[in-house]
């Protein structure tokens, strides 16, 4: 998650570290506005910490997540989380069991399934 404050929200960063870096960034999500912005990102693990580090050189503060954990137990598997997932890393199964994919949440996650679990089976880890 790329946060941008007021003060730069209006330049051209996401585009100026996509090209220095020569690394793809899938943008996932966008909300900006002249008070400031959010962007969800996904970008390969092996180019993240360069790529982290050139956002954070440019005053834009980066929020990396851990992975998160579904407890089997307490979920009633109503879908509020794969519907809402961007990575698409809870699907159901021919069960119609919610399944957590976690190659799919690779560790740069949003945390959004766990905002829409009304049971908190999924928690955020670390």
């Amino acid at each position: 998650m790329l946060r941008f404050s007021k003060e730069i929200v209006d330049r051209p960063i996401t585009s100026q570290v996509i090209l220095e870096q020569g690394t793809p960034v899938n943008i996932l999500s966008a909300h900006m506005n002249q008070q400031g912005g959010e962007i969800l990102v996904d970008i390969e693990s092996a180019h993240a910490d360069k790529v982290i580090k050139a956002f954070r050189d440019k005053g834009v503060t980066v929020d990396v997540r851990k992975l998160v954990e579904k407890d089997d137990d307490k979920c009633i598997d109503c879908g509020a989380c794969v519907s809402i997932c961007p990575m698409d890393a809870l699907t159901f199964d021919e069960a119609h069991t919610v399944v957590l994919d976690e190659e799919k949440c690779n560790g740069i996650t949003c945390g959004l399934c766990v905002d829409a679990c009304t049971t908190r089976a999924i928690r955020l880890l670390g």
